[in-house]
C-alpha cells in the first residue's frame, strides 16, 4: 500500500513539473531571423513581433514599423521617411530630416540624433542613451548680426570636414525637393527627360545659349524702371528652370539606376535617388578649387536645355522644336517655265 502512494506520489509531481513547461513550450512562438543590413528607399518594411533584425536599417524617403516584440540589433539612419518603433532597439538612431515616432512599448538602447527631424515620443517609451537636437551645419555661418559687421553666408573659411557635411547636407535638401516634384509633375518630368535622351547636344547647345543671353535680356529689363518687375519675374521663373532641369538629369540617372536592379521606380523615387547620387557628386567636385565648378554647370546647361526646348514638359512643343532643329532642308528643284508656242 506504501509503495502505490509512493508511486502516486512520483507521478503527481512529475505531472507538475513537466505539463507546465509543455504548455509554455507549446505557446511560444519560434523568433525569425533576418540577417543583414536592411535598405529601404522610398518602400515600407515592417518587423513583426518575434522577428529580430540582424543589422542596421537605413531608410531613405520610406516607411518603417517595427511593432511590440520585435527586435532590432543594430543602428538605424533614417533619411526623410518615417519611422515608428514600438519593440526593441539595440543601438542608436540617427536622423536627417524625417520622422521618428516611439511608441509605449519602445525600449531603444542607444543615443537618438536629430538632425532638421520631429521626434514624437510616447510618455512609457523607454530611452537609455541621451537625445541631441542639431541644425546642419551650413546654417551656422548665418551671422549677420556678428560684432564685427555683417558676415555674409559660405564665405567664411571652412574646413574640409565642414564643407563635406555642408555639400551632404545641401544634397539632401535638393534630393527631397526631387521627391515633391516628382509627385507634383511626374508626367513633365518623363517628357522633359525623354528630350534630354533623345538629343543631348541640342539640349546643351540650347542651355549654354539660354544662359548666356538671358541675363543681358534681365539687364536690359531692368535699366527701364517700369520693367523692373518683369525683370524680376523673369528671373524667377529663369532660376526655377535652372533647378528643375537639375533634378531632370538627376531623375534620368535615378530611372536607370533603377532599371540595373531590374524595378521600375515611381518618377519622384527616381528623382530623389538620381538627384541625391548627382547632387553628391557634383557637390563633391565642386570641393576641388578652379575646376570643381565645370561639372555642375554642364549637368544646369543640359537640363536647361531640356526643360526649354519641352517647354516644362510639353511634348508637341518639344517634338516640333527638335525636328525643326535636325530635320535636313529638302531642297525643291526648280522648275523650267513652260514653253508657250503661239
Amino acid at each position: 500500500m506504501k509503495k502505490i502512494f509512493v508511486s502516486l506520489a512520483v507521478t503527481l509531481i512529475t505531472l507538475f513539473i513537466f505539463i507546465p513547461a509543455t504548455v509554455s513550450a507549446q505557446g511560444t512562438e519560434p523568433v525569425t531571423i533576418i540577417s543583414g543590413d536592411q535598405i529601404i528607399v522610398g518602400n515600407s518594411f515592417r518587423l513583426e513581433a518575434n522577428e529580430t533584425l540582424e543589422g542596421n536599417l537605413l531608410v531613405i524617403g520610406g516607411t518603417a514599423i517595427t511593432v511590440q516584440g520585435s527586435t532590432i540589433n543594430g543602428a538605424v539612419l533614417l533619411i526623410g521617411g518615417t519611422i515608428t518603433i514600438d519593440g526593441n532597439l539595440n543601438g542608436e538612431i540617427v536622423s536627417i530630416g524625417g520622422v521618428i515616432n516611439l511608441e509605449e512599448h519602445a525600449v531603444v538602447d542607444g543615443s537618438l540624433t536629430l538632425v532638421g527631424a520631429n521626434l514624437k515620443r510616447s510618455p512609457s517609451a523607454q530611452i537609455s542613451g541621451t537625445i541631441s537636437e542639431e541644425s546642419p551645419g551650413f546654417l551656422d555661418n548665418f551671422e549677420f548680426f556678428n560684432k564685427n559687421g555683417v558676415a555674409f553666408p559660405f564665405t567664411q573659411k571652412q574646413s574640409v570636414f565642414t564643407r563635406v557635411f555642408n555639400a551632404t547636407i545641401e544634397s539632401l535638401v535638393i534630393a527631397a525637393l526631387a521627391v515633391v516634384i516628382g509627385l507634383l509633375i511626374p508626367s513633365n518630368l518623363k517628357n522633359m527627360a525623354g528630350t534630354l535622351v533623345k538629343q543631348p547636344a541640342i539640349t546643351g547647345g540650347v542651355g549654354l545659349l539660354t544662359i548666356i543671353v538671358t541675363p543681358i535680356i534681365l539687364v536690359l529689363l531692368a535699366i527701364t524702371i517700369l520693367l523692373i518687375p518683369i525683370s524680376l519675374l523673369a528671373a524667377f521663373v529663369f532660376a526655377i528652370a535652372v533647378f528643375v532641369g537639375y533634378i531632370v538629369v538627376g531623375y534620368e540617372i535615378g530611372r536607370r539606376f533603377g532599371e540595373l536592379f531590374k524595378d521600375s521606380w515611381h518618377p519622384s523615387i527616381a528623382a530623389g535617388v538620381g538627384t541625391l547620387l548627382l547632387s553628391l557628386i557634383t557637390n563633391m567636385a565642386g570641393l576641388i578649387p578652379c575646376i570643381g565648378w565645370i561639372l555642375g554647370f554642364l549637368v544646369s546647361i543640359i537640363g536647361l536645355g531640356a526643360v526649354i526646348i519641352s517647354r516644362f514638359g510639353s511634348t508637341k512643343y518639344a517634338a516640333s522644336v527638335v525636328q525643326a532643329m535636325v530635320s535636313p532642308i529638302v531642297e525643291v528643284p526648280a522648275q523650267d517655265p513652260p514653253n508657250i508656242h503661239s
